[in-house]
């Protein structure tokens, strides 16, 4: 049965600002460990002529919305964390090296208002920086580095469906054919669509992402809580 065309209207905004409260209501908790190839198994058999093309995404990809600063966004420690067993056993294979890791909540956020969480190997791996913070990224020439490092950001979108966007730059010294050490600095720029609950891989030929979004429901004050206190849905 088809609805007439006022109804319709009518339903398709009841929907749209049910979508609206929904995401205003739902946190998530996010971590994330990023990790690379110690010993580069795949440096030399990959096509590295695609970073141009994935150079002229950045920026997009980067773009951010400037908002209020989120209520809900708080710093966690990896206590009780859901990844903790992924983290033990990075640490026990020889083949890879831990670059950074994070956790924190925030609000579920649509994409226009969705913000990035910086990223940096060369400061603590506990720490969660704010939109407001940019990372320099560096270039070929760059001084050289003196071990791998990654750089750049993340962002946690809640549309339709939930996303990770990922933008960031990994660079490591490399040796040139006349023995002259250089930085070879790779973007590693992707977006994947994921569900929440579900732990999520997002492939490098040098470098691994893994991340994990665990909704939760925010409490108010409406519900006699403040907003910082939460329980996962």
């Amino acid at each position: 049965m088809k609805l007439p065309i006022g109804r319709l209207l009518t339903f398709i905004l009841l929907q749209s600002l049910t979508t609206a409260l929904q995401a205003s209501e739902t946190g998530y908790e996010v971590e994330l460990i990023i990790f690379e190839d110690v010993k580069a198994r795949y440096l030399n058999s990959e096509d590295w002529s695609y970073n141009d093309m994935l150079n002229n995404k950045k920026d997009e990809l980067a773009k951010t919305t400037k908002t209020d600063p989120d209520p809900e966004f708080t710093q966690l420690n990896w206590e009780n964390s859901k990844l903790s067993s992924q983290i033990e056993s990075l640490k026990n294979n020889s083949n890879y090296r831990i670059l950074a890791t994070k956790r924190w909540k925030q609000t579920g956020l649509d994409r226009e208002h969705a913000f990035n969480i910086s990223i940096d190997s060369k400061t603590s791996n506990t720490e969660v920086k704010t939109p407001q913070n940019t990372v320099k990224l560096i270039t070929p020439d760059d001084p050289v580095t003196l071990e791998p490092s990654i750089a750049g950001s993340v962002k946690l979108i809640m549309s339709r469906y939930l996303h990770f966007n990922v933008n960031l730059q990994y660079t490591r010294p490399q040796s040139t054919e006349d023995g002259e050490i250089v930085n070879m600095v790779l973007p590693i720029v992707n977006e994947r669509r994921m569900r929440s609950r579900e732990i999520h891989y997002i492939d490098h030929p040098l470098v691994g992402v893994i991340v994990l979004a665990t909704p939760y429901k925010i409490i108010t004050n409406e519900d006699n809580a403040t907003s910082t206190e939460y329980k996962t849905m």
